[in-house]
């Protein structure tokens, strides 16, 4: 049998931690910096966060971003009730853009004043696209049409954008 009289087990175990009750001085001028950067810091981000949003282009009425809602709706420019169904946008702002792979596209001005791109495609519903009316107002179907506002930018030819009517680009 085995005794444990002549050991001490507790020494043994944490006879390493005689440096602990030490401490080391900082210099007296360290803790006051750190405290007024903080400061600084803290004061910088209340300032950031209190200058309000981030400067973005003032909404415009969307009927005026196409050159295509100047015009009278025509015949062609309209959609009949099954394609507007469930549709969110004022029949008579609809007008004719294109027709592309994906179907025919139409331009109307949502009912919350966004403007909007509508594709119908044979035998299925009609989809929609919207974008915030801005004057650099810009609205994407698929990777095939972009709709872009008279005064917005135009796509570059060099990446398979060409011009399909005024303020449409297509990408075959």
């Amino acid at each position: 049998m085995t005794t444990f009289e002549d050991t001490d087990l507790f020494s043994e175990a944490f006879h390493d931690f005689r440096s602990v009750g030490s401490s080391r001085r900082r210099p007296a001028l360290v803790t006051p910096v750190v405290m007024v950067a903080a400061v600084l810091l803290v004061v910088a981000g209340f300032v950031w966060a209190r200058s309000g949003p981030l400067p973005a282009d003032p909404a415009v009425d969307a009927s005026t971003l196409l050159t295509q809602f100047a015009a009278e709706q025509t015949s062609r420019d309209r959609l009949s009730s099954d394609d507007l169904s469930g549709l969110r946008v004022d029949a008579s702002t609809t007008r004719y853009l294109t027709e592309t792979s994906t179907g025919r596209h139409y331009a109307a001005v949502g009912t919350s004043g966004t403007l909007c791109v509508v594709t119908v495609r044979s035998g299925e519903l009609s989809a929609i696209s919207c974008a915030a009316p801005t004057s650099t107002a810009h609205v994407a179907v698929d990777d095939t049409l972009l709709v872009v506002a008279s005064t917005g930018p135009v796509p570059a030819a060099a990446n398979g954008w060409r011009e399909a009517g005024p303020d449409v680009f297509v990408n075959d």
